[in-house]
């Protein structure tokens, strides 16, 4: 019998079997144009060195070589860490933080477009400049949560829709001074009070698909959430939250899943000024959702610290990727009730 050229052998059709599926699988957790991506990063605070390095290097220096990660997605969280404005009269406190309102143009180079004002320093230059950080998001079209002029406008989400999804991102602070928290006649930030807090959950779960909470809790440089932080976590999820992603101790913590939402505890730092000794690894989570669940997450381990990468995060390779995870499943373990799965490239399924 005479073969034609066309033929294929079995070991041909093997290999393109195996990697027409590998192609597949690619593609799936790669996630379609019609995925909805969300990423979420650290604590951002554009002050001290890092306003030079920006003034000499351009708006998107901190970004050059995260272009990869960032480009594809369509919500870009972080938890803004000082306020836009430039009043002399500052909170009495051990660190203030504030910037030029310019440098909103940084949020914008990174596509920044969400962000939280839930955090202890967004007061430290008092109402003018919370009312500047207000102005100047606005003037960007960048939403943010966690902050008003009362506790009624603190409390409300940033919320977006996205391929018909329907997104609300809230944001709260439990770090003092509490001077900083809203009352109903006083600015400031949103603390999560039982009397409005789990209603409110409720209620922004049946108003939207997704409800995405951002809590500024737990104490600097610890690498474990403390138990009111546990209980709040799965409390939130329990009235309706989707997902939990927590700043505010500038190292990473462990991620939890429970009742397959994830809580990210803390991640760490993103774009920080300064030059901390104790903060060096960080991660950004990115989140696919195909429906109106979020569906699996891929974690990128980041170098932050600056002494080595001046303000320009890099993502981590070879060894340092693979201590960066063996580090985040020790710090997971004790989280859950089964051994959480990353992979080695960093997936979370949680579908």
């Amino acid at each position: 019998m005479v073969h034609s050229s066309r033929s294929f052998s079995l070991v041909q059709i093997l290999m393109i079997w195996v990697f027409g599926g590998l192609l597949i699988c690619g593609l799936l957790f790669a996630g379609s144009s019609d995925t909805l991506k969300i990423l979420a990063g650290g604590d951002v605070m554009l002050g001290s060195w890092v306003e030079n390095v920006i003034e000499e290097n351009g708006y998107d220096y901190p970004f050059r070589k995260l272009n990869s990660v960032i480009a594809d997605a369509q919500i870009v969280f972080v938890n803004l860490e000082a306020p836009f404005g430039t009043s002399d009269s500052a909170y009495e406190k051990t660190y203030t933080f504030h910037v030029s309102p310019d440098l909103v143009e940084v949020l914008v180079a990174g596509k920044i477009n969400v962000v939280s004002l839930a955090n202890n320093h967004i007061l430290d230059f008092g109402l003018t400049d919370l009312k500047e950080t207000f102005k100047t998001l606005d003037r960007y079209n960048i939403k943010f949560s966690g902050a008003g002029l009362n506790i009624s406008d603190a409390r409300k989400p940033a919320i977006f829709e996205v391929n018909g999804i329907e997104i609300a991102i809230v944001s709260y602070s439990l770090t003092f001074p509490e001077e900083f928290w809203a009352t109903d006649t006083t600015a400031g930030t949103c603390f999560p009070f039982h009397t409005f807090f789990y209603d409110d959950l409720r209620r922004f779960k049946r108003q939207n698909d997704l409800v995405i909470v951002s809590f500024h809790w737990g104490a600097e440089l610890m690498k474990s959430p403390k138990d009111y932080q546990i209980e709040l976590a799965h409390n939130a999820i329990d009235a309706g939250a989707d997902l939990i992603l927590g700043h505010h101790p500038h190292v990473i913590q462990g991620i939890e899943v429970y009742k397959g939402k994830m809580i990210a505890y803390s991640l760490g730092n993103y774009i920080f000024g300064s030059f901390s000794e104790n903060a060096r690894d960080s991660m950004l989570l990115k989140f696919f959702c195909e429906t109106d669940e979020i569906e699996r997450c891929k974690i990128y381990p980041i170098s932050v610290y600056n002494r080595e990468v001046e303000f320009q995060p890099h993502l981590l390779k070879d060894s340092d990727k693979v201590s960066f995870f063996q580090e985040l499943q020790q710090l997971s373990l004790e989280l859950n009730s089964q051994k959480i799965v990353i992979s080695e490239a960093g997936w979370v399924n949680l579908k």
